[in-house]
C-alpha cells in the first residue's frame, strides 16, 4: 500500500490549530438583532411523549461543517437549553434571525424511521419574527452490542479500538465508527476491564472486530500506539468471511460479543540520534516522526510513532513491524511555535525481523525570514487580530529524493511562526528553495494576504533562499474582507430528497494558497429556504461551487457518484464593502459531472 500522504497532511492540519486561540468574538451586529423568533416541536420515544428530555438549540456559524473549525470551538455561537413538558413538547423563545441546529440529547435513541440523516440534529433557518413549529423528533430506543477484548492469555486489552461493520440485506458490509449521538466515539474503545459497549444501534445485522489497522485512530497516529495484533472478528477468526453476524433487535442488548486477539505480532524498535550536520554535535529535545512507507500496514495506519531526543540527541521508536520507514525531523512543540532553526531530509531504515540501531538524522541550520505584518485600511482595533494568526513558510524544494512519498511528506511540512502583538514575525529553520507564505487563523477568518513586499518590490511569488541566510524586511499586508455574497438556490428537475443538504464553496485564484474556512476559499451551508451567505470577502472574482448530497448517514453505503446531481459552478465579482446578490440553479436531472 502506498503512503497516503493526504491523510498525513490532514492529520497535521488538525494538530496545527492547537496553537491558535479558540475565542471567537461576537459582532455588534449580532448583539443588536431583534430577538423575536422561536422554535418548537415534540419529542417522542416509541410514540410516547419523552418527558423532561433535554433539547438544545445552537446558533451555527456558516463554517460549522468544517471539522477543523468545529475542533477549535469556533463553529458555534449562542446555545439555548430547554426540556420537554409532560406532552414531550418544547419551545425556545427570543431567538434572533439566523441558522440553528436543534439537538435532542437522548444518547440511547435512534430515529424511528431510517433516514439519510440519522443524527439527532435538525437544521433550521429563522427569519426575524418567525415561529418555526413541528421541529419534531420521533425516536425509538437503540440497540446495544457489548463484549470484552482480551489477549491470548485472557488478559483485558485496554484502550483498544473496536470496529463495527453493518451488513445489509444483500450481504454487503460497510465499516463505521459513526453514531447519531454527539461525542459518543469513546464507546468504540475498551475500558480498563477490556469491555466495550456500542449503543444507539438501529435494528440490523452487524460484525464486530478489533486489531489490525482498525486499532489505529487519530490519537494512535499522534502517539504512535500501533496495534500489533492481527485483525480478529468475533467470535475468534482472522477470516472476515467466517465472522459471526450479530442480529440486533430494536432496543435490544446483545452481550458476550467477545474478541480474543491472541498473540501480538512481533514488534521491533529503532534507535538513533539527531545531530548538527556541520558540527556533528547532538541536538537535544528535537522531535522525530516515523512514517511507514512500505509494508503490509503502510499508509495512515503505518504512522510509526514519534519521539523526542534526549540530552545526547538520542531517540527511540517502539512498536514497529517489518517494512520500510522514513523518520522525519518535526518537533511538534517548537514546530508549532516557529521551529528550532533546523530542517532535515530525514533518514530511512528498514525493519527485517530485527531491531535497528544507528539511524542518524543530520539536521541543518535553515534560513531565518523576519518582518512585519500589517492590515491595510483597517481601524486600530483590528491590529489585535494579527496576534492570532500563524504564518507558515513553505519551500518548494524537496530533497535529492524528490518524487518519493516520504520526501514529499518532509517537503510539505512548513515552518511556522506566530505573529506578535506588534505585528512582527520571525520564521526560523526554513529549508532552501523558493519560499511562499500561507496563513492560518480561526478567530478572524476575514483577514487574508493581499500582497507580500520586500524593499518595496512584490515578492508574492516567493522568496528564494539558498542556505541559512537571514532574510529581513518582509512585509505581509493583510486585507480585512468586507464583501458579502448573498445567494438563493433554485432547484429544478425534481424535488431535493428529504434529508439532503446543499453547500456552497468559494475559491479565488489570488488567495488560493491561504488556509481559511470562511471568506475567500470558504464554505457555507444552504439553509432550508435555499439561502446562503458568505461574508468577509476581499474584492475580486470568485468561483462558487454548489453541491447537493445526502446528510451523513453512518448506516448507509456511499451513494454512487453517477447518481449524484452534478455540481454547479458560477463566477461572481465581489466589491469592497458591498453585498453581491447571486442566484444559482441546481438541476437534479443532470448527474455525475460538474456543470461548466
Amino acid at each position: 500500500m502506498k503512503l497516503r500522504l493526504l491523510s498525513l497532511i490532514s492529520a497535521l492540519s488538525i494538530l496545527l490549530p492547537v496553537a491558535v486561540s479558540r475565542s471567537v468574538a461576537q459582532t455588534q451586529q449580532r448583539d443588536n438583532r431583534p430577538r423575536t423568533a422561536s422554535i418548537s416541536g415534540r419529542v417522542t420515544i416509541a410514540g410516547k411523549a419523552a418527558v423532561n428530555a433535554k433539547v438544545t438549540v445552537i446558533e451555527s456559524d456558516s463554517g460549522e461543517a468544517n471539522p477543523i473549525a468545529m475542533a477549535q470551538g469556533g463553529a458555534s455561537r449562542d446555545v439555548y437549553n430547554t426540556i420537554t413538558d409532560a406532552n414531550g413538547r418544547y419551545r425556545v423563545f427570543n431567538l434572533p434571525d439566523g441558522k440553528y441546529e436543534v439537538r435532542a440529547l437522548l444518547g440511547s435513541c435512534v430515529r424511528e424511521k431510517p433516514a439519510p440523516n440519522e443524527s439527532l440534529v435538525e437544521s433550521v433557518s429563522l427569519d426575524e419574527g418567525e415561529s418555526r413549529e413541528n421541529v419534531d423528533f420521533s425516536l425509538v430506543r437503540g440497540g446495544v452490542i457489548t463484549g470484552r477484548v482480551t489477549d491470548a492469555e485472557g488478559r483485558p486489552l485496554i484502550a483498544r479500538i473496536v470496529s463495527l461493520q453493518i451488513v445489509d440485506e444483500q450481504g454487503r458490509k460497510q465499516e463505521t465508527r459513526s453514531s447519531p449521538n454527539i461525542g459518543s466515539f469513546e464507546m468504540f474503545q475498551t475500558d480498563d476491564r477490556g469491555v466495550y459497549r456500542i449503543y444507539a444501534l438501529r435494528a440490523g445485522r452487524y460484525l464486530i472486530s478489533a486489531g489490525g489497522e482498525s486499532d489505529m485512530g487519530l490519537m494512535g497516529l499522534v502517539a504512535g500506539a500501533a496495534g500489533n495484533y492481527p485483525r480478529t472478528w468475533h467470535p475468534d477468526t482472522a477470516d472476515e468471511n467466517q465472522a459471526k453476524v450479530i442480529e440486533v433487535a430494536g432496543g435490544g442488548e446483545i452481550t458476550g460479543v467477545d474478541i480474543r486477539l491472541g498473540v501480538a505480532k512481533k514488534s521491533y524498535e529503532a534507535v538513533g540520534r539527531v545531530v548538527d550536520d556541520e558540527t556533528g554535535k547532538p541536538i537535544a529535545r528535537a522531535g522525530v516522526v516515523c512514517i511507514k512507507t512500505k509494508g503490509d500496514d503502510a499508509g495512515f495506519g503505518g504512522f510509526g510513532g514519534n519521539s523526542k531526543t534526549d540530552e545526547q540527541g538520542n531517540f527511540r521508536l517502539n512498536g514497529l513491524t517489518p517494512g520500510q520507514y522514513q523518520v522525519v525531523l518535526a518537533n511538534f512543540d517548537s514546530f508549532l511555535m516557529g521551529g528550532g532553526g533546523y530542517y532535515s531530509d530525514g533518514a530511512r531504515f528498514e525493519i527485517q525481523g530485527a531491531d535497528v540501531a544507528g539511524v542518524e538524522i543530520r539536521a541543518r541550520s535553515g534560513a531565518t525570514i523576519s518582518g512585519v505584518a500589517v492590515i491595510e485600511d483597517a481601524d486600530p482595533s483590528a491590529k489585535s487580530s494579527l496576534s492570532q494568526i500563524m504564518i507558515m513558510a513553505h519551500s518548494t524544494s524537496l530533497s535529492q529524493n524528490e518524487g518519493d512519498a516520504g520526501a514529499i511528506a518532509i517537503g510539505m511540512m512548513p515552518t511556522m511562526s506566530r505573529i506578535g502583538s506588534d505585528g512582527a514575525f520571525n520564521v526560523k529553520g526554513v529549508r532552501p528553495g523558493k519560499v511562499t507564505f500561507q496563513t492560518f487563523s480561526v478567530t478572524d477568518r476575514s483577514l487574508m494576504i493581499v500582497r507580500i513586499e520586500r524593499g518595496g518590490a512584490d515578492v508574492g511569488d516567493g522568496i528564494v533562499v539558498t542556505g541559512r541566510e537571514e532574510v529581513s524586511g518582509v512585509r505581509i499586508v493583510f486585507g480585512k474582507g468586507s464583501g458579502v455574497i448573498r445567494g438563493q438556490v433554485r432547484v429544478v428537475g425534481g424535488a431535493l430528497p428529504e434529508n439532503w443538504r446543499m453547500s456552497v464553496m468559494t475559491s479565488n485564484e489570488k488567495d488560493a494558497g491561504q488556509v481559511s474556512f470562511s471568506g475567500p476559499n470558504g464554505y457555507a451551508e444552504v439553509d432550508d429556504k435555499g439561502r446562503f451567505v458568505i461574508e468577509g470577502l476581499l474584492p475580486g472574482e470568485y468561483k462558487l461551487m454548489l453541491v447537493a448530497q445526502p446528510k451523513i448517514n453512518p448506516n448507509s453505503p456511499d451513494l454512487p457518484a453517477e447518481n449524484m446531481p452534478a455540481p454547479i459552478t458560477q463566477k461572481v465579482v465581489v466589491t469592497k464593502g458591498q453585498e453581491t446578490q447571486v442566484t444559482m440553479t441546481l438541476d437534479l436531472s443532470k448527474k455525475g459531472q460538474e456543470e461548466k
